[in-house]
């Protein structure tokens, strides 16, 4: 352009030339103006240069920086939108006598998940699981690999067969060491306030004067071991029992909880007194450490029945439940083939066996819906769970 050469080039001098049938204007300084063109070149060149290379890398910092940004929102946005099985509304607290048993543990896991603040009482205090994690988290400093680590020794090992996401909600429950046998240390927790149910699966096969302590390391899903002095008596009775005290206590304190669900896990031969065949089987067949059971559970039921006629204050919610069983517990199997095949030939005095989910899954359940109460068979938990 005419401007252009005039305004950087004054000495310029255009030749023109025809290439190709084009007219080319090849634009060529004066000999003159060489050094003030070398002079200008080197005043502006190198500044302009400089100021291109920072502002190249300051445009390219913030393109990346931004791009970081637009990434993070982007994976937040991701994680928002992912459903966190621990944002529920809140649903209140759950009491859990035996927490850290088969039963209790999945309980409070699984309530957890559901939207509970969950205390565990039990003598145990912590599940194994929840020891080793906070091991690990001291000693690693709660790293994510000693995380995966432990939660691939978790869902190897079985548990409670909910996988990782119980392994989490197993760290967000509220651990608490005593003996229910103490009713104070019941009524302690409970005047915490808050809570919206408490749930008994406090319990054990073989007691210690039945003489086969040693086999409860096999017929006990969480492996626990009781001592000489426990009896049914003591382990399902009096904890109940205090426990029933203790709810109908903190009702009357506390006149909205009216009336507290109160979930037993019982034993469907706890139902043989009702039966023809099972009164001959429990007459004629039945060993005397089971007797002994038996009797325990039908106190508790006669306990809890009537603590919910009168004076109101506890609505009970009773598990009249076989065997319990879990597929990764596979110890647990033989037995209970053998239940179903009695269940599947009908036999009268054989429920079948269920899923410590199914059982853990249907005692929740009746927890919020009102209508529920009294004695729930094996068809029922079926119902509750689905």
């Amino acid at each position: 352009r005419d401007c252009t050469a005039g305004i950087f080039w004054p000495a310029a001098a255009f030749r023109p030339r025809s290439i190709n049938g084009r007219l080319i204007c090849t634009m060529i300084p004066s000999l003159p103006h060489q050094p003030a063109l070398l002079a200008l070149l080197l005043l502006v060149v190198p500044p302009a240069f400089c100021f291109g290379f920072v502002h190249h890398h300051q445009f390219k910092s913030q393109r990346t920086s931004s791009s970081s940004r637009l990434h993070l929102q982007a994976n937040s946005g991701r994680s928002a939108s992912k459903p966190d099985p621990f944002r529920r509304p809140s649903k209140g607290k759950l009491l859990v006598l035996g927490g850290t048993g088969f039963l209790g543990n999945n309980i409070a896991c699984r309530a957890i998940l559901e939207g509970y603040s969950v205390t565990s009482l039990s003598r145990r205090g912590l599940t194994p699981s929840v020891g080793e994690a906070l091991r690990e988290a001291t000693y690693s400093g709660g790293s994510s690999a000693a995380a995966r680590r432990r939660n691939g020794r978790s869902s190897r090992s079985g548990g409670n067969g909910g996988g990782a996401a119980f392994r989490r909600a197993e760290l967000k429950i509220d651990y608490r060491k005593g003996d229910a046998r103490d009713v104070a240390v019941i009524r302690d927790i409970l005047n915490e306030g808050g809570y919206t149910g408490i749930i008994h699966a406090v319990g054990l096969l073989f007691d210690g004067t039945s003489g086969l302590t040693q086999f409860n390391r096999l017929a006990s899903g969480s492996g626990s071991q009781p001592g000489a002095s426990d009896t049914y008596d003591e382990v399902t009775r009096i904890t109940s029992f205090n426990a029933i005290d203790a709810a109908e206590d903190y009702v009357r304190a506390n006149p909205t909880m009216r009336p507290l669900p109160f979930v037993f896990s019982s034993a469907a031969e706890a139902g043989w007194a009702e039966q023809r065949a099972g009164q001959f089987v429990e007459s004629r067949l039945t060993p005397g450490w089971m007797k002994r059971y038996l009797e325990a559970k039908r106190a508790v039921e006669s306990r809890l029945i009537d603590a919910g006629r009168s004076p109101g204050l506890i609505r009970p919610v009773i598990f009249r439940s076989s065997l319990i069983y879990s597929l990764d517990k596979v110890a647990s199997l033989p037995a209970t083939s053998a239940f179903f095949l009695g269940n599947r030939i009908g036999l009268p005095f054989v429920d079948r066996p269920v899923t410590v989910q199914a059982l853990s899954s249907a005692m929740l359940k009746s927890i919020n819906q009102a209508k529920i109460s009294g004695i729930q068979k094996f068809s029922d938990v079926d119902r509750l769970s689905r």
